[in-house]
């Protein structure tokens, strides 16, 4: 019996022209060697799966949990996470080698294969134990914190920036945990995430219900993770958000502990009072261009205990009839900043409404975990019994290992900023990272041996520079 022949196609276009199809070892995500190479630096995945427990029965492991913690974390990253894209990635080879604990090239051996979309999904029923949700919440932290200590040298940050915000994770379907959200005028889940507003990273995700206010659980997060921040990677701390998160609680427990804040404020009627006051425009005639001004005031809400430092901004837009005007309550004195330096800081919360954007677009956002009919509900072993998967509990899971593989990206993209592609550190696009650093074609050539990634010049010459920003950082301890 004869070798197979390699199916032919010509176009008719161009008789010059052959098509082949060969068993050949290809990749479409041929950068994933380089993000396990950023995440071998970091440590970040071996030290997540020293923490988490792996319920599974020794005899019956294939692939370690490293490995599929691996596999699921580098396709979050290259947005190829739906059931069919796991199966078509499962032969990858780029993919199968940067997953892969063993090494030589045992991986790239026939029938070695990725994890399956069944395997995919016990191991997520298993990573929504309440233990081990707890580690994979700790470990969004914890992957950025091994990138800034790593990429500072291992030196703290002198001043870090939490953002605070929620945002809608739109819902198709009737997945536990998810509602109608008026605001936003969806089905959807509402989580509640902290951004460092320096790089950009994730420091902490949680999935809530999609009808809980702004606010709901937002002390019991934010106030363990101010402490933790200024323990392991910044000297000082600031927060930034908008007016949905100001309570008279947080911003109480905020004062106590020193912290600087500048919020928005929702207007009340004494708010309008100071707004009559000083919502003027000057004399002259209006300008061609728009112009603001700030306006120092004290002023104390029904519930505060105190008077304290608002900040009325002023917006005057040439097309428009009326002034824009909106304040912002904030614990720095007028000799920290001035009250336009409270305007430009509370500004820079934008980058971080981008980066959300970024997060929802480019890393796959989609949380699909639901429960079954009785007759075919999966099941996980815990001890001698079974139970149930725990649908909402699975998708606040995938949504910390969304959250840490976009900090992963974001770390590349930070290192990769510096190439000739862009101009500046932060003028690389996620989704332009992603295309330009993890989802590139190759060919995988075994020779004495050795295995040889072919790809590009251009990729070559891109993934070089990076590789030498790679060798600066501090490698980190897998463990703490």
């Amino acid at each position: 019996m004869g070798d197979s022949q390699p199916t032919a196609i010509r176009p008719d276009f161009n008789g010059s022209l052959g098509i082949e199809g060969r068993p050949d070892r290809l990749t479409s995500n041929g950068g994933t060697v380089v993000l396990r190479e950023l995440d071998d630096r970091l440590g970040v995945s071996v030290s997540l799966a020293s923490r988490l427990t792996d319920s599974r029965s020794p005899s019956r492991v294939r692939h370690s949990l490293r490995e599929l913690l691996r596999s699921w974390i580098y396709t979050m990253a290259t947005d190829r996470t739906h059931a069919s894209a796991v199966d078509e990635l499962s032969e990858d080879a780029g993919l199968r080698m940067a997953s892969s604990d063993r090494r030589g090239l045992s991986m790239l051996e026939e029938g070695s294969r990725l994890a399956s979309q069944p395997t995919r999904s016990r191991l997520l029923a298993n990573l929504s134990s309440d233990s081990n949700l707890e580690v994979l919440e700790a470990g969004v932290f914890d992957s950025a914190a091994r990138s800034i200590l790593s990429m500072g040298g291992g030196r703290k940050l002198e001043h870090a920036t939490l953002d605070i915000d929620s945002y809608p994770h739109e819902i198709h379907g009737h997945q536990p945990g998810s509602d109608h959200n008026g605001h936003y005028r969806m089905r959807c889940y509402h989580p509640l995430g902290v951004m460092l507003g320096e790089t950009g990273h994730w420091l902490a995700l949680k999935l809530r219900p999609g009808n809980v206010h702004t606010a709901h659980d937002a002390t019991e997060l934010l106030l363990p993770l101010i402490d933790r921040t200024k323990e392991e990677i910044a000297e000082s701390v600031s927060v930034r958000g908008d007016a949905g998160f100001v309570g008279p609680d947080l911003l109480e427990d905020l004062e106590e502990r020193g912290i600087w804040y500048a919020f928005r404020l929702i207007k009340d009627s004494r708010l309008r009072e100071w707004e009559e006051i000083h919502a003027r425009r000057p004399p002259g005639r209006r300008p061609a261009k728009p112009r603001t001004w700030c306006h120092d005031i004290e002023h104390r809400a029904d519930t505060w205990p105190h008077k304290r430092r608002v900040v009325l901004v002023v917006q005057e837009r040439p097309e428009e009839l009326f002034l824009h005007t909106f304040f912002i309550v904030t614990s720095f004195t007028r000799k920290e900043m001035s009250a336009d330096e409270v305007l430009d800081y509370y500004r820079e919360r934008g980058t971080m409404e981008g980066h959300i954007g970024e997060h929802q677009s480019v890393v796959n956002g989609a949380l699909s975990s639901t429960n079954r009919p009785k007759s075919h509900i999966k099941h996980r072993e815990i001890g001698e019994r079974a139970e149930p998967i725990d649908a909402e509990a699975a998708n606040a899971a995938a949504l910390c290992l969304h959250g840490i593989a976009y900090n992963l990206l974001n770390t590349l993209r930070l290192l990769g900023g510096t190439s000739g592609n862009v101009d500046e550190n932060s003028g690389l696009h996620l989704r332009r990272a992603r295309r330009i650093l993890l989802n590139v074609a190759g060919r995988v050539i075994i020779s004495a041996r050795r295995a040889t990634l072919i790809v590009s010049e251009r990729t070559a010459a891109v993934w070089a520079r990076l590789w030498k920003a790679l060798r600066k950082l501090e490698p980190q301890p897998a463990l703490p």
